[in-house]
């Protein structure tokens, strides 16, 4: 007899049906899968790109190179198991590269995704026919480098394309930095202040 099972839509298998407290088994293998499909990154309010994957690169056209990698958007979790293809970038400009799971791919000359959810991929500079410049997003979980060249107030921006959950400040030189009072970070920057110039941080974001 063959063996009836339900595949869940982010891909759990349920088990057997028919045994012994199917209800309750099929409810829990379905919360499995919605937190398999990221929805508990929707929750969270967190998108982005996953370490080490989706890097852009220059190119001789205005379609920037990219890498296979993994993203979040609209709470799903989108894998790209080969460099995804994307759209031409607009010529002779700075735009922002970002992803929506409805869809794909697109840009826009604001830092901050169009709708909530979206990924930010990176900032693309281009000529009127080429990519000279690009700045890939700053990954879930990820850092950015702090380096303000004077003492007192400086802004940071942090390439997540939405404002940060959370932050971190770990000082990799003597001396302090620490978050404006009032305005902390938004969806573009964070706002510092350093104790003296010279001094270096990272910044944990997620």
């Amino acid at each position: 007899m063959a063996v009836n099972r339900t595949i869940l839509p982010n891909g759990t298998v349920q088990p057997q049906h028919g045994t012994p407290y199917e209800i309750d088994a099929d409810a829990n293998w379905a919360l499995v899968d919605q937190w398999q499909g990221g929805r508990h990154m929707a929750d969270l309010g967190t998108s982005g790109v996953v370490p080490g994957g989706l890097a852009l690169s220059t190119s001789a056209i205005l379609t920037p190179g990219i890498t296979a990698g993994t993203l979040y958007a609209q709470g799903r979790r989108v894998p790209f198991n080969s460099a995804p293809a994307l759209p031409a970038a607009p010529a002779s400009g700075t735009n922002y590269l970002f992803y929506n799971s409805a869809t794909g791919f697109y840009y826009q000359s604001s830092p901050v995704g169009a709708t909530a959810g979206d990924a930010l991929i990176g900032q693309v500079t281009a000529s009127g026919s080429a990519v000279t410049a690009v700045v890939t997003a700053t990954p879930l979980y990820g850092q950015v480098p702090a380096a303000p060249s004077a003492p007192g107030n400086f802004t940071l921006q942090h390439f997540l394309g939405r404002k940060p959950l959370g932050a971190q400040i770990r000082m990799t030189s003597a001396g302090a930095m620490w978050f404006q009072s009032g305005t902390d970070m938004d969806a573009t920057n964070l706002y510092l202040v350093a104790s003296d110039s010279g001094l270096t941080a990272k910044v944990q974001l997620w």
